[in-house]
């Protein structure tokens, strides 16, 4: 027989199902106060994602930022444009020369480390595509004929440049002297040797402030320009050593490669063939009426005269060929004309590898011949060079002249056997 069942204790399981409802409902307000929270967050990333793209709208307009040549902000219609670049030389140098008879007046043979030039750099375009600006710091160890001051960073361009159109253009401010072949180049990180040539340290007439107008066509390009001087740069117009007005003009006429290949000296393989001839003359206001000043150290070069050059670029080799008839090139011992010419050549012999030589002569000058000869070891096209070079002056003499170029070149002032030059260059 079954026995009866045990008594339900009602009061307990009320209790236990009131616990449970509690704890369930417990739960639903938790999850709805998740969705709730859920549901603000999302309104508040959604309205900080749209302040940012209000704050950063230029992206949505179409401007760029990127590397190409130089690292760049630009706008989509070409109307603004900053672009930064660095430059940086560093080079080792070993002179050797024999020295005068008493050792102890001249050390014969030193060397050492320097950073030969540091270049900061922007440029771009201001308000409309076709007003274009430049400006350049620098801060070189060596003095030359165009920087007086080493160890200074100061501008070496400062442009603004106007395209008016048909190949017509205009130029205000600090920029190079339309003179020889090597004042088409941008400063020097896109010369074959790694530096100025020898004919330039010699011959050339730097870079000033001035007004010049350039017209372009498809092979000739014609330049021409007002400064005060085409020398050494002044500081200012009440400068002492300030000459009255000066002229330059150069032109050019050309033959296959594009003006756009010729920016760099060295013709690289696969290169278009082409050829430049070029001409210019330039005048200085005369030395009556600023002469060499009393106050000054050294002789204010004039810089007038005429030059003339070849180039050949040969998809791989590049031969070229300049004389000149300059008004107190540094070169000479005085003050007075000289004439010089110089003859230069490069070749790849691998596709990084590429050899150079260059030989110059001056006129008036104690040591008439200095020649260099090297490789460039292109570690990175167009970004990192490394120069290996020697250079001989042929005569006891002061290589100085009326400037001093001797430690720009990497050679002793006089006396000298050789020079052995390793440059490291880098650009971005």
């Amino acid at each position: 027989m079954l026995g009866e069942p045990p008594p339900i204790d009602v009061e307990r399981e009320l209790a236990a199902m009131r616990a449970e409802v509690a704890e369930i409902r417990a739960r639903w307000r938790g999850a709805w106060v998740d969705e709730a929270r859920a549901r603000e967050v999302g309104c508040i990333v959604r309205d900080a994602l749209a302040d940012s793209g209000s704050r950063t709208s230029f992206r949505g307009d179409g401007w760029t930022a990127g590397y190409d040549g130089g690292a760049y902000v630009r706008s989509a219609d070409g109307c603004w444009e900053i672009k930064a670049n660095i430059m940086m030389q560093t080079r080792f140098v070993a002179a050797s020369a024999f020295g005068p008879a008493d050792p102890s007046t001249v050390e014969q043979t030193r060397w050492g480390f320097e950073t030969r030039r540091l270049n900061i750099g922007l440029s771009g375009t201001a308000f409309d595509p076709s007003v274009r600006w430049q400006l350049l710091f620098s801060d070189q160890s060596q003095a030359d004929r165009f920087i007086t001051e080493p160890d200074r960073l100061k501008p070496l361009y400062a442009w603004i440049r106007k395209d008016l159109g048909h190949g017509l253009s205009t130029t205000v401010g600090l920029q190079n002297v339309p003179w020889d072949l090597e004042s088409d180049f941008f400063g020097s990180s896109r010369l074959t040797t790694g530096d100025y040539s020898i004919f330039n340290y010699r011959f050339g007439a730097g870079k000033q402030p001035g007004v010049t107008v350039r017209h372009e066509g498809a092979d000739l390009r014609v330049t021409v320009g007002g400064f005060t001087q085409v020398s050494s740069r002044t500081a200012n117009w009440q400068d002492p050593q300030q000459l009255s007005y000066a002229v330059a003009g150069r032109a050019e006429l050309k033959w296959g490669a594009e003006w756009a290949q010729l920016e760099v000296e060295s013709s690289r393989p696969g290169d278009v063939p082409g050829l430049v001839a070029g001409r210019a003359v330039g005048w200085s206001g005369p030395r009556g009426i600023n002469p060499q000043p009393p106050s000054a150290p050294e002789a204010t070069p004039a810089g007038a005269g005429f030059t003339a050059d070849v180039r050949a670029v040969l998809g791989g080799a590049t031969l070229i060929g300049q004389f000149a008839l300059m008004r107190d090139a540094v070169g000479a011992t005085e003050l007075g004309w000289s004439p010089g010419a110089n003859a230069q050549a490069s070749a790849f012999v691998s596709p990084a590898v590429e050899a150079f030589a260059e030989a110059c002569w001056a006129s008036g000058s104690d040591v008439p011949w200095i020649a260099q000869a090297g490789v460039n070891l292109h570690l990175d096209p167009r970004a990192i060079k490394l120069t290996l070079k020697s250079i001989v002056p042929f005569g006891p003499g002061d290589v100085n002249g009326i400037r001093p170029i001797a430690g720009g070149l990497g050679i002793a002032a006089q006396d000298n056997n050789a020079s052995f030059v390793a440059q490291l260059q880098v650009s971005y």
